[in-house]
């Protein structure tokens, strides 16, 4: 519990500030979608701007959406530091535009279906790594000793644990969790899971009874008014 309650408060201190890992300049081509929109054909300098182009010009400039763009929502939930720049640096770095703050605490920003396809890519591929890296790890060297997860939503983990050594003041085990939180949550905001959805739940299993001695739930639930 000592071990559970020092996440809790490291995410909710350093959650809206956790912008992550710069995107690699060759990232990997972007996978396929079905929802990519076609960019509307752009105006000759000697033609005046057609009205989609000065829509676009809109768009971009109010923080919808244009031709080929998608929205991206940081739940307000995310951002309770209010560190919006450093909230939206990474997506920024991805090619994002028109960054927008609501008036409930939350940010839009548009960016080009392929960029947040590279995006995705990129986010997925370091959350298998980084659970490739816990599930294949030395027994010596860490508390965990298995990770089960949802593979579809990276929502849920049920993690086993030597509890004693997990539990214990020396165990950064902690951390591991920690950043998997990190990358999970990220990995649904750009997904678009709408707000009211987006988690990510932790399941500790003692290994010696297979029984689950505590459950994290990120971001934490507001209190009640």
């Amino acid at each position: 519990m000592k071990k559970a309650s020092i996440l809790v408060l490291t995410a909710a201190l350093l959650l809206a500030g956790c912008s992550g890992n710069k995107e690699e300049k060759n990232a990997a081509s972007p996978a396929n979608s079905s929802s990519q929109a076609s960019p509307s054909p752009s105006a000759s300098p000697s033609e005046e701007p057609s009205p989609s182009a000065e829509a676009s010009q809109s768009a971009e400039e109010s923080g919808a959406a244009g031709a080929g763009e998608v929205s991206i929502v940081f739940p307000a939930s995310l951002n309770e530091s209010g560190d919006v720049e450093g909230m939206t640096a990474e997506v920024k770095e991805a090619g994002a535009t028109g960054i927008t703050e609501n008036g409930d605490g939350s940010v839009t920003a548009t960016i080009s279906q392929e960029n947040l396809d590279k995006l995705l890519q990129k986010y997925h591929s370091e959350l298998l790594s980084v659970i490739e890296g816990v599930q294949s790890a030395d027994a010596a060297s860490t508390s965990i000793r298995d990770l089960s997860y949802d593979e579809n939503t990276f929502q849920e983990y049920s993690i086993t644990v030597d509890r004693a050594a997990y539990e214990s003041e020396e165990s950064v085990d902690g951390l591991v969790i920690f950043g998997l939180a990190m990358q999970s949550l990220m990995y649904q905001v750009y997904s678009g899971v709408q707000e009211a959805d987006i988690k990510v739940i932790f399941n500790l299993i003692d290994e010696s009874t297979g029984e689950v001695f505590d459950t994290t739930v990120l971001p934490e639930a507001a209190p009640a008014q």
